[in-house]
């Protein structure tokens, strides 16, 4: 009987001597990762802002395949949210909300697992000669809790790794998507604008040489009227049907001008938008408009009008299609 006291006094005075211990244990916990990634920051930001993206390179999702995730406010930058359920005992429920987005340099995330407390997590950015730096990090409050702040003294270990697995696979995808010039699709805010325009009925065989035209017109009436064009040439697609376009092709200018015969005139609106760079001949813009297409489908937003393309790029000035640059919009509700 002795022993049996003695033993259960030991027993005691351990679990006694580790509680105590644990109130001087760090109540905040913090690890870190990095990776550097042969990608632009653009292309690598994109994979972790677009909430979508993480089923690609994410371990915790490649865990259970089956789990059951839901999007909120489309799934991207600042205020999307990302919840899961699962029965695997490593990824469980719980909820990730991306708190700040600044683009190409960081973001922050809010982690909710079950019903612990909220966990925060961020990604850092920076691009030099061609690579990007990935960190990761993650900070928790282990509260006072002696069990936590003893499991804290081991969150390196228990998920440095996860860390360093999912950083890997964020290279791999953002690697591949540059060799294989993957457009990326962002969301996008474009201020309203001045213009003249001219809109006509072509055939889309015809379209090159119509657009020629009709930038010739709209350039000399800018010039006849002494206004000044402030930014690249645009068009937007109304309408295609059977191989015929409602085409309008439009010139951003310095101010408010009025319509004269069949040139219009006015301001447009500001307007959100899923926009994509297509780089190379305006033979393949067809490619990179269902790209942007299928993206808008996933992510579930509508589109609410005809398509504008702005041609950044003179092809008088630089004759090589395969450099031509065209930003590719989308209007969304």
């Amino acid at each position: 009987m002795r022993t049996l006291i003695r033993l259960l006094a030991a027993l005691f005075s351990v679990v006694l001597f580790l509680l105590i211990v644990a109130y001087f244990l760090p109540r905040e916990v913090q690890l870190e990762r990095s990776i550097s990634i042969h990608a632009p920051a653009r292309v690598v930001f994109n994979q972790v802002n677009d909430l979508y993206s993480w089923d690609k390179w994410s371990v915790w999702n490649q865990l259970d395949p089956e789990m059951e995730i839901t999007y909120q406010n489309g799934g991207i930058g600042e205020r999307a949210v990302y919840s899961w359920k699962s029965s695997h005992p490593k990824v469980g429920d719980g909820k990730l909300t991306i708190t700040g987005s600044s683009p190409y340099d960081s973001i922050r995330l809010k982690l909710e697992f079950g019903e612990e407390s909220p966990s925060e997590s961020w990604f850092r950015f920076s691009e030099e000669d061609e690579q990007t730096t990935v960190v990761w990090g993650f900070g928790a409050d282990m509260g006072m809790n002696p069990i936590a702040r003893w499991m804290g003294l081991f969150i390196n270990r228990m998920v440095g790794p996860d860390f360093e697995r999912g950083l890997q696979n964020l290279k791999t995808v953002s690697e591949i998507i540059v060799q294989e010039g993957r457009p990326i699709v962002e969301l996008v805010t474009l201020p309203a604008f001045n213009y003249v325009s001219l809109r006509k009925t072509v055939s889309l065989e015809d379209i090159s040489d119509e657009m020629g035209q009709m930038y010739g017109k709209l350039t000399r009436h800018i010039d006849s009227h002494q206004l000044m064009m402030v930014d690249m040439p645009y068009s937007v697609y109304h309408k295609i049907d059977n191989g015929v376009v409602d085409l309008e092709a439009g010139i951003p200018i310095d101010r408010i001008t009025e319509p004269a015969g069949d040139i219009l005139a006015g301001n447009r609106e500001a307007g959100n938008y899923a926009q994509a760079d297509h780089i190379g001949s305006y033979e393949t813009l067809g490619e990179t408009h269902e790209f942007i297409q299928q993206w808008i489908t996933g992510h579930h937003f509508t589109i609410s009008g005809g398509p504008m393309e702005k041609y950044l790029t003179d092809p008088q000035s630089e004759p090589n299609p395969e450099k031509w640059i065209t930003a590719i919009y989308y209007p969304l509700n």
